[in-house]
């Protein structure tokens, strides 16, 4: 995330009143108009601009607080902050529709996005149910190129340097891979199809895909971008976002391990065109993690949202993002929705108090340095302190030097970048490594971080660049350069299953499986599910077996009580069994009249006509039935209840007259 040298748009001191810049006005104003917007709108006719409502910045999920079951938590913040933005923007989006003013409404920051005119701003600037008007101006941000050529090098490291590093493979070693775990990154796209990606891709089901809840693109007026504007499906104009999804999920299955949490799914939204980022195209990301939506942006479920989100990218001054709290306010709903928001540092280092852009700069956020495979500091990496903020930053550092990883070149291309870019993506792998190992910590990032920063390596970390910052040294733990230290995955999921219980599935006697089938790790308290299947002809037997707290069964899927010390999930399948019922018709018998048989073996009837008749015919409704012997029949193997007839005829030796007697 290097920063480009661009002229700033600048920004007047808030407060500054449109009129006495621009319009003549009788009577103190109601909103804050940035006089740069009339300056622009002057010159271009219309103007892209934000139109703050007074009180988008106050929390809504205070009544509920942290008690609540995350999802819970989730739903009812949702619906309040729609309902807010509902309420309060009514009278602002009736007068733009009025009007035909193009617009889009946000409720995560309760805000419009609108093309206005000078006459619109005048007349805003009137409205005492608008609190200010911001820009929305376009700032290009110069992104990490390909270090190498984004083709196959000659020579792969199967487990990338970084992922190694981090002991990631130790952490797989005890059966978590990220495995129930979502994963969202918002950047400039993703090649979803990519060799490394495509079967991670919550999308894809093996055979076709649904990019419904897992694709959005918050680029609406682009021009000439490879990708187009509101793609259909995850398209990446750049690569960086290929590259960041690869680090944090990526494997093709074979020689390129490139990602720390290959058994996770992964979503994404593109915010940016090709590195051209507005707030309002943040804004609309974050929004979209928080609750998904439809591919028409319709139907917005906050229970399909991820538990992770990868956020590779700043809103620099220049883009107006540092004098407002629209951006922080995004933030801080997405974190308190009980997702984990991981976010780069920025390469503005090596100097001091050069982590300076949102979303870095926000508490809520676990902001991310980088280092190299010597555990040195990266120059570019930037180093706190942060104005204004109340936790050590960075929080933590990660591999961000030469990793290599897929880009969108091919679907078998692989490129090596540098930037805290790279270093953010390793810790939101490893966030959804913690919650797979633990399931409890989904809906809670700050316990995530804690036990990030809490276990990150600080022995042999150096800063060859700088020798300290903020009256730290790298002597001192946590400091402003890297932190807590370079993050520990393995250590941190050691530290997270200190209060699991193991639960050991087993199947007695065969005939069936259970999944998972290796012993699970699981916090107390909670419970944990099995999916029992018995193999054809045979069935689940209940209760079902163990040392568990008793639970519940669904269909196959069983879920056992709260654990709360070690115990067993104990599954037992028995033969399904049928019943064969006989009936005969006149002049002859059936035997056995009715019988009990075990799938797939077969059921043996005695069929004996009375003198002078013969068996004309034994049939099943359900099974095959065939002579086995004399006066015996055998049926086919049996599946189903089946019923069987037996019917008669004279046997043609005799006559049978209609008086009931015979003839000579």
């Amino acid at each position: 995330m290097k920063r480009p040298a661009v002229p700033s748009i600048r920004r007047s001191t808030r407060g500054f009143a449109l009129c006495a810049l621009a319009f003549a006005c009788s009577q103190v104003l109601a909103a804050e108009i940035s006089p740069s917007l009339a300056v622009e709108a002057d010159a271009a006719g219309r103007v892209e601009a934000l139109i703050v409502l007074p009180d988008q910045a106050t929390p809504v999920l205070s009544p509920l607080g942290g008690d609540a079951d995350y999802l819970v938590r989730r739903r009812a913040l949702v619906d309040a902050l729609r309902a807010r933005a509902t309420a309060q923007q009514a009278g602002v989006v009736d007068w733009l529709r009025a009007r035909g003013i193009e617009h889009r409404a946000y409720w995560i920051s309760n805000l419009v996005w609108a093309r206005l005119s000078s006459a619109d701003l005048a007349e805003l600037a009137t409205r005492t149910d608008v609190a200010r008007v911001e820009a929305n101006p376009h700032v290009q941000q110069a992104l990490p190129v390909d270090e190498v050529a984004p083709a196959q090098p000659a020579s792969i490291e199967a487990i990338e340097y970084g992922v190694n590093k981090i002991n990631a493979p130790g952490v797989w070693a005890l059966g978590y891979t990220g495995q129930g775990v979502v994963i969202a990154g918002e950047d400039t796209g993703y090649r979803w199809d990519h060799a490394a990606l495509k079967s991670h891709y919550r999308g894809w089901n093996g055979s076709s895909a649904d990019h419904n809840y897992n694709w959005h693109d918050s680029i609406h007026d682009s021009v000439g971008n490879v990708c187009g504007n509101d793609a259909p499906a995850p398209c990446d104009d750049n690569s960086h976002g290929t590259h960041t999804a690869g680090t944090f999920a990526g494997d093709d299955g074979g020689s390129n391990q490139i990602g720390v949490a290959p058994g996770a799914k992964w979503i994404g939204c593109r915010n940016m065109n090709a590195g051209d980022g507005t707030p309002a195209r943040y804004i609309e990301c974050m929004q979209w993690m928080l609750a998904p939506t439809d591919l028409a942006g319709q139907n917005p479920d906050p229970d399909k949202a991820p538990d992770v989100v990868s956020n590779s990218w700043g809103c620099i001054p220049s883009e107006g993002c540092t004098t407002g709290t629209e951006i922080k306010t995004a933030v801080d709903n997405v974190v308190a929705g009980g997702i984990f928001f991981a976010a780069a540092a920025a390469n503005d280092g090596p100097g001091c108090g050069s982590i300076t852009d949102p979303p870095a700069i926000y508490d809520s956020a676990f902001v991310v340095g980088a280092t190299d495979s010597q555990d040195r500091m990266a120059s570019f990496s930037s180093r706190g302190p942060v104005s204004g903020v109340t936790r050590i930053r960075p929080d933590a550092s990660a591999p961000g030097v030469s990793t290599r990883s897929a880009t969108n070149a091919s679907t078998t291309s692989y490129g090596t970048k540098s930037g805290t870019s790279m270093a953010t993506p390793h810790v939101a792998g490893a966030a959804a490594l913690l919650m797979s190992v633990n399931p409890a910590l989904k809906g809670h990032p700050d316990q995530v971080g804690d036990l990030l920063r809490n276990t990150a390596v600080t022995a042999g970390v150096t800063d060859p660049s700088n020798s300290g910052c903020g009256g730290l040294t790298m002597a001192d733990h946590p400091n402003y350069q890297v932190g807590w230290g370079r993050i520990d995955v393995l250590a941190a999921a050691q530290a997270a299953m200190g209060s699991n219980h193991t639960v050991t599935p087993s199947v007695a006697g065969g005939n069936g499986a259970i999944s998972p089938s290796t012993a699970q790790s699981v916090a107390d308290g909670a419970t944990i599910a099995f999916t029992l299947t018995p193999v054809a002809d045979y069935h689940l037997v209940t209760p079902i077996g163990g040392t568990c707290a008793a639970g519940s069964l669904a269909g196959n899927v069983y879920t056992t009580g709260a654990i709360t010390a070690d115990c067993t999930v104990v599954a037992s399948f028995a033969i399904d069994t049928w019943t064969v019922d006989a009936s005969a018709g006149a002049n002859g018998t059936i035997t056995p009249a009715s019988q009990t048989i075990d799938a797939g073996t077969s059921a043996t009837l005695t069929v004996t006509p009375d003198a002078g008749y013969t068996v004309a015919a034994v049939v099943g409704d359900t099974c095959s039935v065939a002579p086995s012997g004399a006066g015996t029949y055998a049926t086919g193997a049996i599946h189903a209840d089946c019923a069987i007839s037996a019917t008669f005829a004279p046997d043609g030796n005799d006559t049978i007259f209609d008086d009931g007697f015979d003839g000579p």
